[in-house]
């Protein structure tokens, strides 16, 4: 004898969750990584033609044993949409989702604040060329540190004061600017154009890479 369905119960559930099973599927496998491959290639001035395009995208090449799937059914499926929908608002929402806005807020402080530090450094790179003419005055190497038995105390302090503002703007950039000690320079890593020498020549940086090695000796890594 058959079993059918008990009152109440839709005899269909089985088969509607398998057909959502498969398109969660190929929405996975098929649909996203070909959207993936049109980001920055084509713009869509909404959700609708972003829908459309994706079901077109999942239609493309369907089993025929298999039901197509309409734009409307990818965006008021909560479980469809939920796959597709964040790359939408990611990649061609030209309204702005909050994410977005978020992202070009945190992108524009991180500029003004890379603006603010690169003009810090300019400012400390002059002090520092002066101080470097004030090293061969007494007679010291560009990249050695002039010996304090033999060099005024007012011009060591100056000297000193000005590498201790130099790297407290360093250690406030959060890791944006940075200190080789091996290679002797500054680097920014926003700057993709940056000269491999870093910000500034090697000559300038080596009185202040010599300084914070001498720190490093005399207290520790702080």
């Amino acid at each position: 004898m058959s079993k059918g369905a008990k009152p109440g119960q839709n005899r269909f559930a089985g088969a509607q969750q398998r057909r959502r099973d498969y398109r969660v599927t190929r929405i996975k496998d098929e649909v996203i990584p070909k959207l993936k491959a049109f980001v920055g290639k084509t713009s869509f001035d909404g959700i609708t033609p972003f829908s459309r395009f994706c079901a077109e995208l999942y239609n493309d090449g369907l089993p025929v044993n298999e039901k197509k799937i309409g734009y409307r059914t990818l965006v008021q499926s909560t479980e469809y949409w939920s796959l597709i929908g964040p790359l939408f608002y990611r990649h061609w929402d030209s309204s702005g989702s909050m994410e977005s806005k978020k992202e070009k807020l945190v992108g524009k402080l991180a500029s003004q604040r890379a603006d603010g530090l690169q003009a810090e450094t300019e400012r400390l790179k002059k002090e520092i060329e002066a101080l470097r003419a004030a090293l061969r005055n007494h007679g010291a190497s560009p990249m050695t540190l002039p010996d304090s038995k033999h060099t005024d105390q007012d011009f060591m302090t100056k000297f000193d004061k000005t590498c201790r503002a130099l790297k407290l703007v360093l250690d406030a950039s959060d890791s944006m600017f940075a200190v080789d000690l091996d290679a002797i320079k500054i680097s920014c890593a926003y700057n993709d154009l940056e000269p491999i020498e870093g910000l500034v020549p090697k000559e300038l940086a080596a009185p202040f890479v010599q300084w914070m090695k001498a720190k490093g000796k005399n207290h520790g890594d702080q």
